[in-house]
């Protein structure tokens, strides 16, 4: 009688995500981590360029080690999802973050560019395990917050970037470069500190909240985002992963075929067993039918295998690839500023002050940028492409100024649009593809970006070693830059071509059951 009575009412319990509490703390984690590890990494040319400068290295090496390790950064992508599914959020970040952390010890010892190019590019590999989960639990965490959590999260990696230079730059004259590369090292371990408040979400999931509560909650984005995740949008095929589900408890049949949605837990409007509740935990793995190692690692493979077919969708592939050009072309030209910057004679401090500068404006820009996303007003896709268009022309106005303050200057310009660009990323995914895909295409992007890493990058190592000019290999990331906004000019058009495509498909299935 009780439950007709509540169904009468419209209400129903439901279980959803904190969106606060314990969120926090987890936002505090993901925080402290893109502090220590990629925005120490960002630091890369104001922490080893007097070593390689010493050893004589040329531009086209420098770019293999830094590009190597955002290779295998991004590479380890598509194994987020899967990993995480398997062992939980902490033990991977810890694990992950711990060894990212060593590996810069080791950095420290190195006496050779070979050295240096093994160690740090291990480094991406493990900093990329470690870090890739905080863009996922903080979509377990929230929802109507989502925005401000991803912003404080932001927030690390700018901190890391403005207050790491000078920092190092105090260290290496105070220690040296060893003692200051042991201590930046030491300084990364926090990340494992960070990752050890990733609690599973079932144990913080709240309870008794009724529909029609929620529904007085919400706000018109958060309703958009809803209808897309029960009616998933005809942009992008839901990506089924039976093989990833195999792992989780039977509860019913219809449990055993989850989707990605299960990466955005706003109340589990289809999932309500353990299934769910198992996603990311610390005992999602403990099936004592699982087999062994090696099935454990096909079914990993598997399901990364699957996560890719989301590259089909042309919206999916624009942003992919716009992806490996925008970040491409940013990333290579916080490696070569310090570069560029001595060339014109000024000293390492002063290029350790453009790239905090940078970071500054970033960090503004970010926060202000993922805040404001959360309002319903705000167009996302024009804002994400104006980004690109702010730090492709601060780009290539870089290459036209001579005075150091000028430098600083536009290299704040280039922050800021990197700051709006990049905060967006993630948030654009979900907003076109829904977030029952976003594991799945943040591991596709990743994938495709770590492939630019080392083509495109050495390519402009090479580039400047031929033509012996840092503007010359800085307008190569311009035109990159530039080649991401044509590609999203062409993004209405993609959603278009997918739209119909779904629904020819539909009419074809209903005149077949006719006939």
């Amino acid at each position: 009688m009780a439950g007709e009575s509540s169904s009468a009412k419209g209400e129903t319990e439901e279980r959803t995500v904190p969106d606060g509490g314990w969120g926090w703390m987890v936002a505090l984690g993901c925080y402290v981590m893109v502090v220590t590890l990629p925005g120490m990494s960002l630091s890369f040319s104001i922490l080893f360029s007097t070593f390689l400068l010493d050893l004589g290295v040329s531009s086209t090496t420098t770019a293999w080690i830094f590009n190597s390790h955002l290779l295998l950064w991004n590479l380890v992508g598509p194994l987020t999802g899967p990993l995480t599914t398997e062992f939980g959020f902490r033990k991977v970040s810890m694990i992950c973050t711990g060894a990212g952390a060593t590996c810069l010890v080791l950095c420290s010892f190195a006496t050779s560019a070979e050295f240096l190019l093994v160690a740090f590019g291990l480094g991406g590999l493990f900093g990329g395990l470690g870090c890739k989960p905080c863009y996922l639990i903080i979509a377990h965490y929230f929802k109507r917050r989502r925005g401000l959590a991803t912003a404080i999260m932001m927030a690390g990696m700018c901190t890391g970037q403005f207050a790491g230079p000078p920092l190092i730059r105090l260290l290496q004259e105070t220690y040296g470069f060893r003692g200051a590369t042991l201590i930046v090292g030491g300084i990364m371990l926090h990340s494992v500190a960070g990752a050890a408040l990733f609690q599973p979400v079932q144990w913080h999931m709240k309870k008794g909240t009724t529909s029609k509560e929620l529904r007085k909650q919400e706000t018109p984005a958060d309703k958009q985002e809803d209808s897309s995740l029960i009616n998933p949008p005809p942009t992008v095929p839901q990506v089924p992963l039976p093989l990833r589900n195999k792992r989780l408890r039977q509860v019913s049949e219809s449990s055993a075929s989850l989707h990605l949605s299960t990466v955005d837990i706003s109340g589990y409007p289809t999932i309500c067993e353990e299934d769910a509740d198992n996603y990311g935990s610390e005992t999602s793995q403990d099936n004592p039918k699982t087999g062994g190692a090696w099935i454990l690692i096909g079914r990993v493979l598997r399901s990364t295998i699957t996560d890719l077919k989301i590259l089909k969708s042309p919206p999916a592939l624009i942003i992919a690839l716009g992806g490996l050009l925008s970040q491409n072309g940013y990333l290579n030209f916080t490696l070569m500023m310090p570069f560029a910057v001595q060339d014109h004679g000024y000293t390492l401090q002063d290029a350790a002050w453009c790239v905090s500068v940078a970071g500054i404006c970033n960090l503004v820009a970010r926060l202000g940028t993922t805040t404001l996303s959360d309002c319903s007003w705000f167009n996302m896709r024009l804002v994400y492409v104006l980004g690109a268009c702010i730090f492709g022309s601060a780009s290539l106005i870089f290459t036209f100024v001579t005075d150091i303050k000028w430098m600083m200057a536009v290299a704040g310009v280039w922050g800021f649009g990197v700051g709006v660009n990049i905060s967006l990323f993630t948030l654009v995914m979900a907003r076109i593809v829904g977030v029952e895909n976003l594991a799945a295409l943040l591991g596709a992007s990743s994938l495709l970006v770590a492939f630019g890493f080392i083509t495109l990058g050495p390519l402009i190592g090479l580039i400047r070693d031929v033509s012996r000019s840092y503007d010359v290999a800085i307008w190569v990331m311009v035109a990159e830059v530039f080649l991401f906004v044509l590609l999203w000019l062409c993004m209405p058009a993609a959603i278009r071509y997918e739209r119909k495509a779904k629904e020819g498909s539909e009419e074809h299935n209903t005149d077949s059951q006719n006939v």
